[in-house]
């Protein structure tokens, strides 16, 4: 995550920042409107600390990995789709066969049984 993306569309951190900071509320998010220098001002007089200091936890939230809430807004769809193909193993194709997981040549249960 960075803070270029915080700046220019918060919306999609509300949820993993409220976790962070609790002590937030949808106001004090609505109010610095991205700006990490106005809301590291409402961490720090919530929490009791100087502003430097809640700048600086801020970045190093915002320097972290992006939250999965956040990574699965339509904003980040075509990043999402770009990074898709880390997840596919070495020497396999995104429209390979999957055959070799087992389960195509399985009849289906009957509905309401296990087994």
């Amino acid at each position: 995550m960075s803070r270029e993306d915080f700046a220019r569309d918060w919306v999609p951190f509300r949820d993993p920042i409220l976790s962070a900071y609790p002590e937030l509320t949808d106001e004090d998010l609505s109010g610095a409107d991205g700006s990490t220098v106005l809301l590291s001002k409402v961490i720090a007089d919530k929490q009791g600390i100087p502003t430097d200091e809640a700048h600086q936890r801020l970045h190093e939230f915002l320097s972290g990995p992006l939250p999965a809430d956040a990574y699965s807004a339509p904003v980040h769809d075509n990043a999402s789709i770009q990074d898709s193909g880390d997840y596919i193993a070495e020497g396999e194709d995104a429209m390979s066969d999957d055959a070799r997981f087992g389960d195509d040549a399985k009849t289906e249960n009957p509905v309401g049984r296990d087994r």
